[in-house]
């Protein structure tokens, strides 16, 4: 009899190892996806279907997560960027806004306390996925009408004392990005206010000299 409920025990064991081995670990980008994705940004053709295959394999193997999810979407934005024909563009463009709506809608099943996340180029990953978001959205052309989402993300987040609070350094080339986005939106006040607060961390920090450079030339 003990035999015998050691082996359904064992079976038991073997059978749960399978399945939780079996569970995916729901995986954020990694560094060197990343650097795909940001040399995919500035230019570099070849990186883009890279990025974009690199981050469809992590997702098949390891799990959705809202980052990856997100970069994604905006990985699929840059294929729309750089197909030739119009319908292309448009087809490439649309799935990857429909990429990163998903990964923003799952932003909940993150823990609700920052420190809690995981960090990723420095910043909790549920900012980092809201940041890329709207750094997309608001690079994208005026016909895709998302340049207001994406610039309501960055007035929603850095005005959220728990993202004023993280480190300087992850934040700068957010608080840059989101300048370059209020000017593009012809609000010269909040560009202003963003400065400010940069200045009161690092006044002669690199972003926040780029920052002045921008505010200068609008001036």
């Amino acid at each position: 009899m003990d035999r015998m409920m050691t082996t359904s025990v064992l079976k038991v064991l073997f059978f749960t190892s399978i399945t939780l081995t079996a569970i995916p670990v729901n995986a954020n980008p990694t560094p060197n996806i990343i650097s795909e994705y940001n040399e995919a940004v500035v230019g570099d053709d070849a990186k883009v279907e890279s990025a974009y295959q690199s981050l469809v394999q992590l997702i098949e193997q390891q799990g959705a997560k809202p980052l990856s999810l997100v970069y994604l979407g905006s990985t699929q934005t840059l294929q729309g960027r750089e197909a030739f024909l119009p319908w292309k563009k448009m087809k490439y463009t649309e799935q990857g806004l429909a990429t990163i709506d998903k990964g923003l809608s799952m932003l909940d099943t993150l823990p609700l306390d920052v420190d809690q996340q995981q960090r990723i180029q420095g910043l909790p990953e549920g900012y980092l996925s809201q940041v890329m978001a709207a750094v997309t959205y608001t690079s994208l052309p005026t016909m895709f009408n998302h340049f207001d989402r994406g610039y309501d993300l960055y007035l929603t987040l850095l005005s959220e004392p728990t993202f004023i609070q993280q480190p300087f350094g992850a934040t700068a080339w957010v608080y840059r990005d989101a300048i370059q986005a209020a000017l593009q939106a012809g609000d010269m006040s909040q560009a202003q206010q963003w400065l400010a607060v940069m200045q009161q961390f690092d006044s002669h920090h690199n972003e926040t000299q780029i920052a002045m450079a921008l505010i200068a030339k609008q001036s």
